[in-house]
Order: C-alpha cells, then structure tokens, then sequence
C-alpha cells in the first residue's frame, strides 16, 4: 500500500462527510504538510476534488465510507467506539460469547472484547482498515472476526497454530458468508510460507516478549508486508518487557526499515477472570519468588504500537530461539504459564 493512497482514502472519506478547509482537511489524515499538499494538488488536478471560496469538496462520488467520527472527545488521542463501530461492537460480543478459552500451552490470553474493537477502530482511523489486505499472526483476540464484521477490509489472512481458534474463525466466516477471510493452521518456528510473504497492506500481532521469540514473531509480520507505506501492529507490554527489551527491539525495526509512528499506552486490558484456566498461575515465576495471593484486579495491559515502512523491508540478522522454552521463557518472562508439554518435562 503506497503512502499516498492511505492518505487519498483518508481525505476523500472526510470529505464525504462535507467540505472542509484546508486547515481543517490537514487534521483527518496522516501526512506532512508538504505530503498533504501534494496530495491535494493532485486530486484537484484528477478532477476529484474542487477548491472554491476557501473549502475543499468532492467534485464527483468516490466509492467510500463516510468518515467516522471516532476520536475520544475526552483526549483527542484515543478512541470511542460509536456510530457503526457500535453496531460491530455489539455483533462482536454476540459472535464471541463462544470463542474457545485460552490455553497456556501457547502462550494465549485475550484481551477484553472492548479493546479487540478499539484496536479495530485505531487501524480504521490510521486509514489501515478499509479496503487493505491485513495479515494476523495469533488470534486468540479474535481481531479478525471483529474486522470482518466491518466489511471494511479487502482481505484478512489468520495464520494460528491453535486448531480449535482456526475452526472458530472458519465457521464464523461461513455462517456471515465472508470469502475475504483465510485461516492458515501455522507454527511461527516455521518458515512463512512463500505465498503469504510481500503479500499485506497491513499485520497485526501480539507477539511473546522474550529476546528471541518478539523478533521471531514481528519478523514473520514484516515478511508478510508489501513494502513502504504498508503497516504494522502489535501489542508490548511493561509487564515482561524491560525498556532495555524496548530498547533492543526498537532498533531492530529501525534496521528493517520500519519507522514507530504511534505508541498508545496500555491501550488494552487482559481481564483476569476471562483469562484464568486451571491453576496456571502456580508456574508463574512471580508466584514463587513470593507468597501471593491469586489475582483480583486486571493487572496485565498492553501498548498498542504501530511501524510503518519506510524502505524495504529487510529483515536483519537475528538470534532465533533454537527450541520451545526459548520461545517462551527469558529472564523478564515472570507473569508467562509454563506450558504442559514444558512441564511435563521438567517433572
């Protein structure tokens, strides 16, 4: 996805709404000044935009939705979930009420449905949504149901090694009669497969946090992105991830020529009682370094951090994890359930 064209789709989608000033026009969309102006320029040259009496309007239809209002009115940085983003929202809740429950052998815990549309609604803003291609690697949030209720995006791709995730996605899609909806069963120690690699406008993912598994899973994501102009997301906590890790792994997406645009702290929540399975807190490595109580507050949250590509991408060289506990486990990893298949070894 070319830089100018997210930028287009999101002055024309404003416009559709009524005519601006080029003052007012410049706070719906992502470009620089310069950027912006050319953009302009361009479309009134192509006939699709005039300029008259100090506004900009749509000299003929375009073929998008209607700019929804969706800016917090309390902030003007976050989110607010209305308009049809609400009508999603309750479909969502409807859809998901029956979603498998998580598992620590992968790592799993979902966010609360709230979030998984806020984070919907986030990409829609960035102009990330409509008509993209989107890429998603583990989801266990369920992110892809919640864009699919949109009908906004061209193209969603799942790829999850969780079966029982994958026929959850797949029936959903064929009962809403969505064909623009793919599951992939994959394992990210895998080699992405050639199809799917330079193939996405767009990746979302909720990578583990470990030194070696956070570069594996993001650098599967970046495989999978087109070239400049396209966009990721994903979730980073505090929680397990050092600044020192942040560090790190920020200069590891500088190196593959990806820029960080936009860091919304602790944007989403994990929900305790939604997300506790069978004693999994007993392997919690805080659990033994203390005698603490079982969680009563929703304490885990997550940032919601987006790149965009600037050059390339190149994925540099990286140390992978070379078998399953590296994946998981490092040093800051005190709030990760050791999965059964590890545990079992370990007795």
């Amino acid at each position: 996805m070319e830089v100018d064209q997210r930028i287009r789709r999101q002055i024309l989608r404003a416009l559709k709404l009524r005519p601006m000033t080029f003052w007012e026009l410049i706070n719906y969309q992502d470009a620089h000044l310069v950027e912006f102006f050319q953009v302009v320029q361009s479309l009134i040259k192509e006939g699709i935009l005039k300029y008259k009496d100090g506004y900009l309007a749509l000299r003929k239809e375009v073929d998008l939705c209607p700019l929804q209002e969706t800016v917090c009115s309390c902030c003007g940085v976050g989110v607010e979930i209305k308009g049809l983003f609400e009508d999603v929202y309750q479909r969502f809740l409807e859809v998901s009420k029956d979603r498998p429950l998580p598992t620590s052998d992968y790592d799993q815990g979902f966010i609360r449905p709230v979030d998984t549309l806020k984070r919907v609604v986030y990409l829609y803003q960035r102009g990330d949504l409509e008509d993209t291609e989107i890429f998603i690697l583990g989801d266990d949030d369920l992110f892809s149901v919640a864009a699919g209720l949109t009908h906004m995006p061209k193209r969603i791709v799942v790829v999850e090694i969780d079966q029982r995730l994958n026929d959850f996605i797949k029936e959903f899609a064929r009962k809403e009669g969505l064909k623009n909806i793919e599951v992939y069963n994959y394992n990210v120690i895998e080699e992405l497969p050639g199809v799917l690699k330079n193939s996405f406008d767009v990746f979302v993912t909720d990578p583990v946090e470990t030194k070696k598994g956070l570069k594996l899973f993001v650098g599967r994501c970046i495989e999978a992105l087109r070239g400049p102009g396209a966009a990721g997301y994903m979730g980073f906590t505090h929680r397990e991830a050092s600044l020192r890790k942040w560090y790190d792994f920020e200069k590891f997406i500088l190196s593959a020529g990806l820029v960080i645009t936009d860091i919304l702290r602790d944007f989403t929540i994990y929900p305790e009682t939604e997300n506790r399975w069978d004693d999994f807190y007993r392997t919690y490595e805080i659990m033994h370094k203390m005698d603490l109580p079982i969680p009563q507050v929703d304490w885990y949250k997550s940032c919601f951090v987006r790149f965009e590509v600037i050059e390339g991408p190149q994925l540099p060289d990286f140390e992978r994890p070379e078998e399953l506990r590296e994946l998981y486990f490092d040093e800051e990893s005190w709030a990760t359930p050791l999965p059964s298949f590890l545990e079992k070894k370990e007795d």
